[in-house]
């Protein structure tokens, strides 16, 4: 065989290993993350409180019971106070699937309760229905509202900025100025909304773009033919539309980790499932992560 030939092949049998490691192994690999954050406004008697965060599930039959399991003893381990999950709860026509897995939700364990947003899987597949099917396992789905966590601590979450109708005033509504807030968004772009607001902010969607590949980076993207035409509809969604592609904005400036603009501080989860049209990851492991309050220094009594 000659050299060019050797070369090619073993190419082809690295690439079709790692794809098979993306795609058999690396989904299962979750990876449990623990932060400690001080937040503004936060009373003392709420320091130390846990909020585990859990997003991205996309239930299918490629995320069936067993995996759901998996997640759930995962969380429960880490001992929460309080349990959100930053939506896509669906999959790609994965409706059924997800009415027959939630109620394996039920067994989330969190005394303060098991809270959640929606995303944009969930208003294609069916809002209504996953809201029904989530809300029967005990989960509390928050649409542009907020509740009182406990004493000056407040859980909001804001629509799906894509697909739902997001409206942060109404979220906002009745909290206190001076009160600790965290804020659920499924996607990230809500960043520079609450800039001026000392608020946690906690979403998804991005997947971590899945594929970290080396020097690229996180990719977030899907070639379409004739995507070009129709770039204004996209672009409206909080996606854009480059060379034939269409790009997730949000994987692009907040593919996952921390990031802060103005006063808020965002967390963006790299999710638990994948989707179905793509279901592989590479340098990119699942995660869930554990957020444990704690009051910010200036705020400390002398």
């Amino acid at each position: 065989m000659s050299k060019p030939k050797r070369a090619l092949k073993t190419t082809g049998l690295a690439a079709a290993g790692a794809l098979a490691y993306g795609a058999l192994v690396a989904p299962r690999r979750v990876q449990v993350h623990r932060y400690s954050v001080a937040l503004a406004g936060l009373p003392p008697a709420c320091a130390g409180l846990r909020v585990v965060q859990i997003s991205d599930l996309h239930l299918s039959p490629l995320f069936r019971e067993r995996a759901l399991r998996r997640v759930v003893r995962l969380a429960n381990a880490l001992e929460p106070d309080a349990i959100v999950l930053t939506g896509d709860f669906a999959s790609y026509h994965s409706l059924p699937s997800v009415i027959a897995y939630a109620p394996g939700l039920a067994h989330l364990r969190a005394p303060l309760g098991t809270f959640a947003c929606l995303g944009n899987h969930d208003y294609w597949e069916g809002a209504a229905a996953i809201r029904r099917a989530i809300g029967a396992a005990g989960v509390r789905v928050l649409v542009n509202e907020s509740l009182r966590l406990r004493e000056g601590l407040w859980l909001a979450a804001v629509d799906d900025l894509m697909s739902g109708r997001p409206d942060l005033a109404r979220a906002a509504a009745g909290i206190p100025d001076d009160d600790a807030v965290i804020l659920l968004s499924h996607n990230p772009t809500v960043l520079p909304q609450v800039a001026d607001r000392p608020w946690l902010v906690l979403a998804g969607h991005t997947h971590g773009g899945q594929l970290a590949l080396p020097f690229l980076g996180p990719r977030g993207t899907m070639r379409i033919p004739g995507i070009r035409h129709f770039a204004f509809l996209y672009e409206a969604s909080g996606c854009r539309v480059h060379g034939g592609c269409l790009e997730s904005v949000a994987t692009h400036r907040y593919p996952a980790g921390w990031y802060r603009e103005g006063r808020a501080l965002l967390y963006v989860s790299r999710g638990v499932g994948t989707g179905e049209a793509f279901p592989v990851r590479l340098n990119c492991r699942p995660e869930i992560a554990r957020f444990t309050l704690i009051r910010r220094k200036d705020e400390e009594p002398e």
